[in-house]
């Protein structure tokens, strides 16, 4: 559900200075955002593998998924397609009226799976419009720092996702947090910003985040999952 094209996306990146740029779009169960099937999809990494090769940005682009968290914990892309991206962000996008616990379980399945890279926006809030859904947030803090996944923190305006009230205690444990701008056009690069003084007021510091890492740290975080 882009507004932009890949090298539309990849200039503004490089015109805001940043080393590397990943793209994620939905998975197939997400019929709404238009979500890419695994045809889809492989044409996508070979365009960014194409566009990387060529030398025209200086910004490297990752290949990678938001990938649905279905129902009962199981991923929406199987294994042999996970494992020809970067990286794999697992989300709910469905079901949001299951108990906390059934949710828990089902987010720590995810967790678990040994493609998943990061966990996006824990709760699905949208704010001033939705209402997240139940989790614990402990244990699915301890799955993600047991199986060494990140947390997102979502920073787009409506989501900022997962909470900075979390983070402080989190970070002290080991939890990786990474500020994603949840861009679906150019303009939504901008919202990182927003991230930033979340992770700021959640008491995160560049050493508790992700994407302060330079290109090589980011890919060899990348490469431990894979």
């Amino acid at each position: 559900d882009g507004a932009n094209t890949l090298v539309e996306m990849t200039a503004a990146a490089e015109a805001l200075g940043w080393d590397y740029l990943g793209i994620a779009d939905h998975s197939k169960s997400s019929v709404q955002a238009k979500g890419l099937s695994e045809t889809r999809l492989a044409a996508q990494v070979a365009e960014i593998h194409a566009l990387n090769a060529s030398g025209r940005f200086k910004t490297h682009v990752f290949t990678g998924t938001e990938c649905d968290i279905l129902p009962d914990g199981r991923l929406d892309f199987e294994d042999a397609v996970l494992a020809t991206l970067d990286y794999v962000v697992v989300s709910v996008h469905s079901a949001f009226t299951q108990s906390s616990e059934d949710m828990t379980v089902r987010i720590i399945r995810a967790i678990e799976h040994p493609r998943t890279t990061m966990l996006g926006h824990v709760t699905g809030r949208l704010l001033l419009r939705r209402e997240g859904y139940q989790v614990d947030f402990a244990k699915i803090i301890d799955a993600a720092i047991a199986n060494r996944v990140i947390i997102e923190l979502n920073a787009s305006p409506w989501r900022l996702d997962m909470d900075w009230r979390h983070w402080r205690k989190a970070a002290e444990r080991g939890l990786v947090c990474s500020i994603n701008p949840d861009a679906h056009e150019t303009a939504g690069l901008g919202h990182v910003a927003a991230g930033i003084n979340s992770a700021r007021k959640g008491w995160l510091t560049r050493e508790h985040v992700l994407n302060t890492r330079s290109l090589s740290g980011v890919r060899e975080c990348f490469a431990a999952k894979r």
